[in-house]
Parts: C-alpha cells; sequence; structure tokens
C-alpha cells in the first residue's frame, strides 16, 4: 500500500450530530488537520485507522456549518475541543486529491480514536461534511453501539488452523514475543487489533464423545464458568478439519450428571468422556486491507482426571490456533476474503516458527483426538 496522505483531517462536533434523529436543524463541526504521523497504520486505503488525539502540536482547524459555509479558519488541537459536553471525534476526512474519503467514528480509548471506512467513492471536499454524518446516520446501528461494527460471518462455524507444537515450548513467552512482532510490524499488512494485548485462560473442558448416528459425530464439552454454570460446547466432525460447526450455550445451570444432560436434554449417546485443563494465551490482529480479525492462541493441555487433578504419565498437548473471530466492514464481506486471510497469516505465522526454530506440525489435530489418543487408551 502507498504511504499515507499528510492532508488528513479530524471531525469534531457534538455526539447529537451522529444521528438525524437527533441533529439539531442548525449545527456547527470542526475540521482539525491531522499531523503527518498521527494515523496508523500510514499506509492508504486501510479498512480502520486509528489516530492518537494526544499531545497534538497546533495545526489548522476549520469551522463549518451545516451548509458548508466556513465560519471561522484558526490553530487548535483535539485536546481544546473534546472532553467537555458531548463534543468528540465524529469522523476522519482522508484526502485523495482535490476529494475526500470518509470514516466513521466508532471507538475510543486512552487519548486514541478508531475510524472506519464509509463504502463508496471520494466525495468532493465541500460535501465532506454532510455525507459523513449522513453515513454516521445510515449506518447508526453499527457505528454508535459499543463494538456492533464486529460480525461474525457464519457464527455458527469456527474456522481456524493449527499448529501442534514440539518440545513443549512456554506459551506465555511466545505469546508475549507473537504481540511484539505484530507492534513492529513483523507481520507485513497485519496490526495488532485495538485495544487489545495479551489475554490470558485458564478452564477445565469435560469433553464427551459423540460417535453415533455418524452425522452427530463428534463431542459435547462442559466448561465451568466463574458464576457457577457451564459453557455447553457441541462441535459435529469426523476428521480434523479446518471449518467445523460449532454451537455453544452459555449460562447453563447442571446439577447432575454431565452425561445426562447430555441424554436428557441434547438427546445424544456418549461413547466416552475425557478431560483437560488448558492454559491459553491470545494475540488479537487485525488485516490492514479488509479489516477481518483472528486470534493467534498459544495453549498448553493437561488431561485431568473427574477432580480436576492431572493424570500422571501422559503427554501434554502444546498447540497454536490462529481462528477467525469477525469482520469489521461496512460493507459485504465475502467468506472467501475471510479463508485467504486466514491463508496469509498462517503463511506468516510458519514463516516465524521457522525463523525461531519451533518445531510443529500442522494436522488440524482437535482436543478430541488428542484425548482419544492419549487417554483412552491409557
Amino acid at each position: 500500500m502507498p504511504e499515507h496522505p499528510a492532508s488528513s483531517w479530524l471531525a469534531v462536533g457534538r455526539y447529537e450530530l451522529r444521528s438525524a434523529f437527533r441533529s439539531p436543524e442548525r449545527w456547527q463541526l470542526t475540521l482539525l488537520e491531522c499531523p503527518a504521523d498521527a494515523l496508523i497504520p500510514r499506509v492508504g486505503d486501510a479498512q480502520l485507522y486509528r489516530v492518537d488525539l494526544r499531545d497534538w502540536p497546533p495545526v489548522r482547524t476549520i469551522l463549518l456549518d451545516q451548509d458548508g459555509t466556513v465560519l471561522d479558519r484558526s490553530t487548535g488541537s483535539p485536546a481544546e475541543l473534546i472532553g467537555t459536553g458531548s463534543t468528540g471525534p465524529l469522523g476522519l476526512l482522508r484526502t485523495i486529491g482535490d476529494r475526500r474519503q470518509l470514516y466513521l467514528h466508532i471507538d475510543s480509548y486512552a487519548g486514541q480514536a478508531r475510524f472506519l471506512r464509509l463504502p463508496g467513492d471520494p466525495v468532493a471536499a465541500g460535501d465532506a461534511a454532510g455525507a459523513l454524518l449522513a453515513g454516521l446516520d445510515r449506518h447508526w446501528l453499527k457505528v454508535s453501539n459499543y463494538l456492533c461494527f464486529r460480525v461474525k460471518l457464519h457464527p455458527n462455524v469456527e474456522l481456524e488452523h493449527k499448529f501442534t507444537l514440539l518440545g513443549q515450548p512456554d506459551v506465555c513467552t511466545l505469546a508475549r514475543d507473537t504481540l511484539a512482532l505484530a507492534d513492529s510490524g513483523g507481520l507485513p499488512g497485519w496490526l495488532v487489533e485495538f485495544r487489545e494485548e495479551v489475554q490470558s485462560w485458564d478452564f477445565l473442558n469435560h469433553v464427551y464423545a459423540i460417535e453415533q448416528p455418524a452425522d452427530e459425530a463428534g463431542y459435547v464439552s462442559f466448561i465451568p464458568t466463574t458464576d457457577g454454570c457451564f459453557t455447553v460446547k457441541r462441535k459435529t466432525f469426523t476428521a480434523d478439519v479446518d471449518e467445523r460447526p460449532e454451537l455453544r450455550s452459555r449460562g447453563v445451570a447442571i446439577t447432575g450428571d454431565f452425561a445426562d444432560h447430555i441424554r436428557d436434554v441434547l438427546r445424544l449417546t456418549p461413547a466416552w468422556h475425557a478431560s483437560f485443563r488448558r492454559t491459553r494465551h491470545d494475540v488479537s490482529v487485525e488485516s490492514i486491507e479488509t479489516g477481518n480479525a483472528y486470534v493467534i492462541s498459544y495453549d498448553r493441555s493437561t488431561i485431568v482426571d473427574d477432580s480436576g487433578a492431572a493424570i500422571a504419565g501422559l503427554p501434554e498437548l502444546t498447540q497454536c490456533e490462529i481462528e477467525y473471530i469477525y469482520s469489521q466492514s461496512l460493507e459485504p464481506v465475502s467468506y472467501q476474503s475471510v479463508r485467504q486471510d486466514l491463508a496469509t497469516l498462517r503463511g506468516l505465522v510458519s514463516d516465524y516458527f521457522d525463523q525461531r526454530g519451533i518445531a510443529n506440525y500442522q494436522r488440524h489435530e482437535s482436543k478430541l483426538t488428542f484425548l482419544r489418543n492419549q487417554h483412552v487408551a491409557a
């Protein structure tokens, strides 16, 4: 992608301007010319940009009214306009020749603001403010509700690629190293997701294999949660592949036996069961071009007995999983682009493992296969 041009403009105004439902008949907004290095990523035509609004030098500002009339030209900074009342970022106008590509404000955090591309071609500079507000109003359900611009395609399908790591490397260190890699540009075309660093998890998973009927084969698992309930996860598959149906039910209260729940509620018959404890560390990244987001997870799974104690003598499973989590776009997203982004990211992570000498194999080995090969055989 080309380097980002210096002339981009931050649109600032009252929150009511985000919706025609609330907007007054007469209004004003301010455009502030962004410093050359303010936008991340520093390339043109990204799906999303983030802008650090802290410590700006004085920049050119333009005060406009609802008719597009210039009321004032001066200098200022975001700190002088944002943080009092309901005034805040509304959008970003990226200069392309004599026109403006529009981006809608979707999120703010720790002095930074985030913007998502408005579908359509660049507009004339004089029409940009009105078109920006019209775009905010048109897409209000996604951009004016917290994180609702994130939409997972095929929500009942898990799409992921698995690396099984040999030699039991430290999964926490791997996650931190991967975060540093992505944050320093080491995954070309990808950024660490806004607001995110490393997310860590440590939980039990009680797995019940389903073998008959064949079209229901897979497993049902029960994950205890902090409220005393369970997340019940249902996957159907007969071979370890990268794309599998997955259904989750959260907040399920189970007072009896898990096997009874499977028989009485799900109308299935468990063939065998085993449990494991999973320590997991996640790094979330997003494609600069498409906005599709993925989690790079490093986990270590230890087989345990029904009380949660490790079973001596059985190996542990250490893996890296790259999983699609959602898309970030106001335009329709093709699932093919999701698959292609996964393939690209898989190649970058594979290259990283090769460079670091991290031995691995890629056979989509599921936790079910691992438990069957180890625990059931034992």
